[in-house]
């Protein structure tokens, strides 16, 4: 009971139509009775009939409203349901398209993330490689400075040393007019410092010589035949140095050999650096020119 009377609250017309099928069924019935029990004259029965009759046309009639009105109000309520389901589709693809899109989104950042965690990664490595050639650099300066006190303590020890010998000079030109008995001894003197300083040139002249020769050396020692270089091919050697022997420039010219030739000559004196150092300082000269033409 308790579960059609819900149905009957939630259905208002199904209740009325129910009320009034029931009207209908008790009139019926009650104009049977009426026959069966009463006997009435012969017009009674037909007044009580066309008065069911009537009343039932009413009914009938209004049952046909009501019908009516319940089919335009399933309409409605379809119409409205279809507008419903149509609000909720578009909803649902509403959400389906922000979902996609906050995928997307999350996918861009969680790819921006991971190109900014990458650029992170290589500006870090960026910075240790230049710290790291910052320090190469400070290094390599203080050696240069190192050096270039010492060439300068070269310098003055040279400089004194010149002096010295340009005062012992002039002593001897003041003892050679004091005395001029010693005249020939100071002739001979000259003569054999003439002598001692063409030996010297000699010397330093064969000295250079064997240190272009073993810079040569080296260089042939680092060099790799190209397999098209061809036998007898020379060339002309221009080098750029810093001391200490560290290549700072290279210019082959000169050379009878194609090009793989000349750059595999450049390759091997940047490969022999630092170039050997000269058995007398001052024999160091920051170009150096000689000629290349290996053996084999």
């Amino acid at each position: 009971m308790r579960a059609l009377f819900k149905e009957l609250r939630e259905h208002p017309l199904a209740m009325v139509y129910a009320i009034l099928v029931h009207v209908v069924l008790a009139a019926v019935l009650f104009v049977s009775m009426e026959w069966t029990d009463v006997p009435t004259p012969a017009q009674a029965p037909i007044n009580i009939v066309k008065a069911v009759a009537v009343d039932e046309k009413k009914i009938l009639a209004e049952l046909d409203k009501l019908k009516k009105a319940e089919t335009k109000k399933n309409k409605d309520d379809k119409a409205k349901q279809k507008s419903l389901d149509k609000q909720a589709k578009d909803a649902k693809k509403k959400r389906q398209r922000e979902e996609k899109r906050l995928a997307k989104l999350r996918k861009e950042r969680k790819a921006e993330k991971k190109r900014q965690k990458k650029a992170q990664k290589k500006r870090k490595a960026e910075e240790k490689r230049i710290a790291a050639e910052r320090i190469k650099k400070k290094k390599e300066l203080a050696r240069m400075k190192s050096e270039q006190a010492t060439l300068e303590k070269k310098r003055v020890a040279e400089e004194k040393r010149l002096a010295d010998a340009a005062a012992k000079r002039k002593m001897l030109e003041r003892k050679r007019r004091r005395d001029a008995e010693s005249a020939a001894r100071r002739a001979e003197f000259a003569a054999e410092q003439q002598r001692m300083e063409a030996a010297n040139e000699k010397r330093l002249s064969s000295l250079r010589g064997r240190y272009i020769a073993d810079i040569q050396s080296k260089v042939e020692r680092k060099w790799i035949r190209p397999s098209s270089a061809r036998q007898g091919a020379k060339c002309k050697v221009v080098v750029n140095q810093i001391p200490g022997g560290e290549v700072i420039n290279v210019t082959v010219t000169q050379c009878n050999g194609n090009e793989i030739f000349r750059r595999s000559v450049e390759a091997a004196v940047y490969k022999a650096s630092p170039l050997p150092r000269p058995s007398d300082p001052g024999l160091f000269d920051r170009e150096i020119v000689f000629n290349f033409k290996p053996q084999t």
